[in-house]
């Protein structure tokens, strides 16, 4: 499978389990009945997990099929890949944990971080080597 495919599968699954989780809050958790410190570490993993799926869905779209992807490009997918396993874990983890730390969740957004970090520099560097390749 592409690395194209992988983020739209990842993605548009991820998506739906976004659905599904906001129905489980409602539904089965009472999320809104909670006290307030509860209820925003349930909202906050749900909305950290629709982001990484929307990261994933966005690149994929991108990525042009059968693109050839560069070693970098390669690392910043398996991280951005990574990232909504981890944000799911956290949320049944550490979501109804009374510490306010989730080491988990930080870790899948410092992956998320590193991924736009990661990707800015490369194409940094492109556009100087580039730009010193013509002169």
């Amino acid at each position: 499978m592409s690395f194209r495919n992988c983020h739209l599968v990842v993605g548009g699954l991820g998506l739906l389990l976004f659905v599904l989780q906001g129905q489980y809050m409602a539904r089965v958790l009472g999320v809104e009945h909670l006290l307030d410190a509860p209820r925003m570490m349930y909202r906050s993993a749900h909305i950290y997990f629709m982001l990484a799926c929307a990261a994933n869905v966005c690149v994929g779209y991108c990525l042009a099929p059968k693109a050839a992807t560069t070693p970098v490009q390669r690392i910043a997918g398996v991280l951005l890949l990574i990232a909504p396993a981890l944000l799911l874990y956290s949320f049944f983890a550490e979501s109804t944990s009374v510490a306010l730390e989730r080491p988990v969740a930080q870790m899948a957004l410092y992956l998320l971080f590193a991924t736009a970090v990661l990707l800015l520099l490369h194409e940094v560097y492109r556009r100087l080597r580039a730009r010193f390749r013509n002169r």
